[in-house]
């Protein structure tokens, strides 16, 4: 992603964490989902780059397995401790990568 599309993830977090003045859970399942977001999005670009030099697909299954697994896990996470965290709002956050690459794409269509 370049800059355009990291500040477009920044005004969307912003918004996000707004949610706190209707209920602290929300931002803070929402928080939890954009880092963890990030953090997958880190793991697929290291993973792209990787494949790009070696020119080689192998291991497509288990990166793909490991990133559901994350998010799964972090999901879990949030049911759990539903007391500090609301699942729904960690849900909306772990797409903010993507929705931020999608509005991105429309708005910068150069």
């Amino acid at each position: 992603m370049t800059e355009k599309y990291w500040r477009i993830f920044a005004v969307i977090a912003a918004a996000g964490c707004l949610s706190v003045f209707l209920k602290w859970q929300y931002a803070s399942g929402y928080v939890l989902g954009c880092i963890v977001s990030v953090i997958t999005y880190k793991i697929l670009e290291r993973f792209c780059d990787n494949v790009l030099k070696a020119r080689n697909s192998s291991g497509t299954l288990g990166h793909f397995m490991i990133n559901f697994g994350i998010w799964a896990a972090v999901l879990a996470f949030c049911a759990v401790f539903n007391q500090y965290f609301n699942v729904i709002a960690c849900a909306i956050g772990l797409t903010a990568v993507k929705l931020s690459i999608i509005i991105g794409s429309i708005l910068y269509r150069d």
